[in-house]
């Protein structure tokens, strides 16, 4: 018996491995593409839900693996991966030998691929250079970036300063010192596309916390003023964005910069920062907003985030914001275990959650307004084919319109097309 055969034979099956097995033919060759670009897994789950996890058990020099879907495992396949469940919990370790009770149990818990050692693998012929990492090497050697690093370096180090004043000597909020170095940067470059491009190719900092909290304040103020917010507002926002992760200071650095995935207890460690950030501030003067997003940007609208498992309705709007910062922020900036990242895959990704962990009245518009800042920007396909990105799907925000020579092509109608790269 085979593995489909099981499959309809079994009790796990349900109209939705018709549904999802579509999928494997459109869906996941796109997902293999964001796996190549970002050095992640995704693990695709029956229940619509999406597992992205860092790629931190990857196979020794001399073994090579590849994905296979689960309708195509067969008796006999080794795993060259852990497969876990969507709570993270083990269901077969890195090294089983499949067989047909393992695979119909994998299939029960509504996962759809899986990574085996592929004993046929052929070195493939490498590119020289990556476009993206081109593209921002350009922007890294022009005069205006580096005006912009020597400005964004003695800002981190003042920030700094300023935080673990709050945090060790209990010092008290000083909002308009706080905010004159993130206003600073946002009114000289006025050009969102700039802004953007200027962090994308920041090199990564030492002090990853502090650099991180600038980065979500800026992209969380440019937020705002696509949403139309007042002055104060974008102010407030800004403010939010800098204390989001004040509660990082009190974390171990080993659990910090650790490089490869948290364990449970570390990870329970690491989630305790948003408790900590709140306890640090719940007593300042400030606008209770920021001290709301401090407390729970790590909620999710489905309700499986932390520290409460709070659903869209009693999640502010504040806290919503911040997470969709902070979470393009920790895509996008620069990674010793990748290379430069192209934005529009970083929309495609985060468009994966835009109707369940995102609430898509705020990042619908932040996608749409990253997408339309690259409208004449050329770009490479992964055909091979450069052209302009000429107008922006609404439906499809990553899979614009581009023009290459003589023709159009609209990524929205070419699944098996998509942008890998910024030129």
């Amino acid at each position: 018996m085979n593995i489909t055969q099981l499959i309809l034979t079994s009790q796990v099956f349900s109209p939705k491995y018709i549904l999802f097995y579509f999928i494997k033919l459109t869906i996941c060759p796109i997902f293999s593409i964001i796996k190549s670009y970002l050095n992640v897994d995704i693990i695709l789950y029956l229940n619509g839900s999406i597992l992205i996890m860092s790629d931190n058990n990857s196979s020794s020099n001399n073994i090579h693996t590849k994905t296979v879907f689960i309708f195509d495992a067969d008796d006999g396949m080794t795993l060259s991966k852990d497969v876990l469940n969507s709570d993270g919990s083990l269901i077969a370790a890195s090294g089983t030998k499949l067989d047909m009770d393992m695979i119909a149990k994998i299939s029960a818990n509504h996962i759809l691929e899986i990574e085996i050692i592929d004993k046929d693998y052929t070195e493939p012929v490498r590119p020289v250079e990556n476009d993206n990492s081109t593209y921002y090497e350009k922007v890294r050697n022009s005069k205006e970036f580096k005006a912009f690093c020597k400005e964004y370096n003695e800002g981190i180090s003042d920030l700094k300063s300023q935080l673990n004043d709050i945090v060790n000597r209990n010092a008290d909020v000083d909002v308009d010192e706080l905010l004159t170095y993130p206003l600073s940067l946002m009114n000289t470059y006025s050009n969102k596309l700039q802004m953007f491009d200027m962090l994308h190719s920041l090199r990564q900092f030492d002090d990853l916390t502090y650099a991180h909290s600038v980065n979500v304040a800026l992209v969380a103020s440019i937020i705002g003023e696509w949403l139309g917010y007042s002055e104060e507002d974008v102010h407030v926002l800004t403010l939010c964005g800098l204390l989001h992760d004040i509660g990082k200071v009190r974390i171990p650095r080993k659990i910090l910069e650790k490089p490869g995935k948290l364990t449970p207890t570390e990870f329970e460690v690491m989630k305790a920062h948003v408790n900590e950030g709140y306890d640090i501030i719940k007593d300042k003067d400030i606008d209770s907003r920021v001290k709301e997003a401090c407390l729970l940007h790590h909620e999710k609208c489905d309700g499986t985030g932390y520290p409460f498992g709070l659903t869209s309705e009693k999640i502010p709007d504040f806290a919503k914001i911040i997470a969709i910062a902070d979470i393009y922020d920790a895509m996008t900036s620069d990674r010793v275990y990748r290379s430069a990242v192209c934005p529009f895959t970083v929309i495609h990704l985060m468009e994966q959650e835009c109707f369940s962990t995102l609430d898509p009245k705020f990042a619908l518009p932040f996608f749409k307004n990253v997408a339309s800042s690259y409208i004449h920007n050329n770009v490479k396909l992964s055909n091979g084919e450069t052209g302009e990105v000429v107008l922006i799907n609404d439906r499809s925000l990553s899979r614009p319109v581009i023009r290459c020579k003589d023709k159009f092509i609209d990524l929205s109608a070419a699944p098996d097309l998509t942008i890998t790269s910024i030129l």
